[in-house]
């Protein structure tokens, strides 16, 4: 039965196969979804709804458990020591104790998400805070998105432990959860990775763990799945660009890969998926190209915009001049800081913005126009687009089955061959 969407007008046919757990310890293909707690922004007027790929991958763990994700319970002890410790029915737990602590009337927001469904993290905290940014800029509510995702993801952890591989983010200032099984789509055996990237006082994301990057703890976890060495679907975000954004009339799915740097066979696998389910789906090869020193040179670039401003301030004798001075700086660390604050400089050159190993997959994520930018500044994710993302997913594992052997022998032609462990801050020892 097709799926309506009566804002766009757009169906898409729901794929009738069912996923559960395997009988294989390894998967052939990846799939790979994570949240950057407070990850809302970019530079360039990007906006996010960055928990896209999180909610699809706990989605695709929902549908072969059928365990719940309701949230039983928000426990928040108000206070400049002020912490939020979020459990669900399943007995998941997640937690996290903002900088500046918590006020009680966000202790008040905050139980107003107690009975929803944790899978859209970062839609449900919009849903009681009505906006929020990352960055040290609003804390609470990245507090609040960290204890919902890592209790979802602990869900699973607590309910199958025989079946779920899991982990803890383990450099440093980090405390998000990952987990992954093995599952058949069909017959097909996929390895299903649920990334959290977050910090423990709601100043982040650091995103040094996205994607399938293959560091520290969470290397441990796919090498057990068998991640380290099959082709890739990387779910990202639902997100506005200008650059893809601005000449679209409705949303749709782009799938970017650099024809080197990433899988163009894994990224031409999702476009045949989405054709053969009525999806829209666009594939970028021009826009994924690792750039050496690229992340590096817009730090400078910020840093510079930043002092510009902070010279401004300093020069200002007029209060309005110095409200706007500071409103400069407010915007350029709330927006742009984003842009380059969540992955370190030389780990960027190898995985690219979205922590694809090189050779091994391509991202998907979900355009919206800029008439959706323009009604509803942020996006945010509906249930009907969690349908959409695991119906393209699945379209897209059993089109790049067809294709396997091109995609391995492209990933093995591609791979990287050093030590990205040393790209990365690990705590002193």
């Amino acid at each position: 039965m097709p799926g309506f969407f009566p804002e766009y007008g757009v169906f898409i046919r729901r794929t009738t196969m069912r996923i559960r757990f395997s009988e294989q310890k390894k998967g052939v293909i990846a799939v790979a979804g994570h949240a950057g707690s407070g990850h809302c922004h970019s530079h360039k007027q990007y906006l996010q709804e960055d928990s896209g790929g999180l909610a699809t991958v706990l989605a695709l763990f929902q549908e072969a458990t059928g365990l719940s994700l309701t949230i039983k319970e928000i426990r928040v002890s108000p206070g400049i020591q002020g912490t939020i410790t979020v459990e669900t029915v399943s007995g998941g737990i997640g937690f996290c104790a903002p900088r500046r602590g918590v006020t009680v009337h966000e202790a008040r927001l905050a139980k107003n998400l107690e009975g929803r469904d944790a899978i859209r993290t970062q839609t449900l905290v919009m849903e009681a805070f009505g906006r929020f940014y990352g960055q040290g800029i609003h804390e609470t509510p990245v507090a609040l998105q960290t204890a919902i995702a890592n209790a979802a993801v602990d869900s699973f952890i607590k309910n199958y432990p025989g079946q779920f591989i899991h982990a803890t983010e383990d450099i440093d200032h980090c405390c998000g959860k990952i987990a992954g099984a093995i599952f058949d789509f069909g017959d097909i055996p996929v390895a299903v990775l649920a990334t959290v990237n977050a910090t423990p006082d709601g100043t982040g994301p650091v995103e040094d763990m996205e994607g399938n990057a293959a560091i520290g703890a969470k290397k441990r976890v796919m090498e057990a799945l068998g991640m380290c060495a099959v082709p890739t679907i990387e779910v990202e975000g639902k997100v506005y660009s200008p650059a893809y954004s601005d000449t679209a009339e409705a949303p749709y799915f782009m799938i970017r890969a650099d024809r080197e740097d990433d899988n163009p066979v894994v990224a031409e696998a999702l476009v045949a998926g989405g054709k053969k389910i009525g999806c829209p789906v666009v594939f970028r090869d021009d826009v994924m190209k690792r750039v050496a020193g690229g992340l590096e040179d817009g730090v400078k670039a910020l840093g510079d915009a930043i002092i510009a401003a902070g010279r401004e301030l300093k020069e200002a004798r007029y209060s309005q001049h110095k409200i706007a001075a500071l409103a400069k700086l407010a915007r350029l660390i709330s927006e742009d800081g984003a842009g380059i604050s969540f992955m370190s400089d030389r780990l960027h050159e190898v995985i690219g913005g979205t922590g694809i190993m090189p050779g091994m997959g391509a991202v998907m994520n979900y355009i919206v126009p800029k008439s959706y930018r323009d009604a509803y500044i942020f996006p945010f994710l509906t249930e009907d687009d969690i349908m959409r993302y695991t119906a393209l997913v699945k379209a897209g594992v059993v089109a790049l089955n067809a294709v396997l052997p091109q995609a391995v022998e492209h990933l093995h032609r591609y791979a990287y061959q050093g030590d990205i462990e040393t790209m990365v801050l690990f705590p002193p020892k």
